[in-house]
């Protein structure tokens, strides 16, 4: 049996800090200040949040419990104890840190493009670290395990499409 190796634990943690701030930058200040759902459990918490204003990163937290308990034998233990530190930290900075620091007012297709360098970067942290953001990446996750010949792509892409299209009705604007 391993040791606990307390370097790389810190190091895991900073990983999460680091991809939970740039997935938060993504959603808060530029997504939600934009009016549109960029995909995922983050854009159902924005408009949970448009429609209710209910706070993003409890939205997010209480959206994603149970799809962890779904996934759960598909994802692993460690996969998904893993996620959950990334969402608790998202929680955090999407709820007590950036509701105080100044949101992009911009063109709105900047909004997206720099929402999804933001968010793309924050999951590419996420992913190296053997972490996610949690979401639909435990449905996707859950979907391949099952129906292997789909592609993740795929399967991403589907859950997304859906989730925007509601962001469209919910925002009232195609753009």
């Amino acid at each position: 049996m391993q040791g606990f190796d307390f370097r790389k634990s810190v190091q895991k943690v900073g990983y999460d800090i680091v991809g939970s701030i740039f997935s938060s930058v993504g959603i808060y200040i530029f997504a939600r200040t934009a009016d549109f759902a960029p995909g995922g459990v983050s854009g159902l918490s924005l408009l949970i949040y448009h429609l209710w204003s209910v706070p993003l990163g409890i939205s997010t937290i209480v959206l994603n419990i149970p799809l962890l308990l779904i996934s759960l034998k598909f994802v692993g233990k460690r996969f998904m104890l893993r996620s959950l530190c990334s969402m608790i930290w998202c929680t955090f900075f999407l709820d007590a840190v950036f509701p105080f620091l100044p949101f992009y007012t911009g063109s709105k297709i900047l909004a997206a493009v720099y929402s999804g360098i933001f968010i793309g970067l924050g999951l590419a942290v996420f992913y190296m670290n053997g972490s996610s953001s949690g979401g639909t990446d435990f449905i996707t996750m859950s979907v391949r395990a099952v129906r292997p010949h789909l592609s993740i792509g795929f399967v991403t892409m589907l859950i997304d499409l859906v989730i925007i299209s509601l962001g469209w009705v919910v925002f009232g604007d195609i753009d």
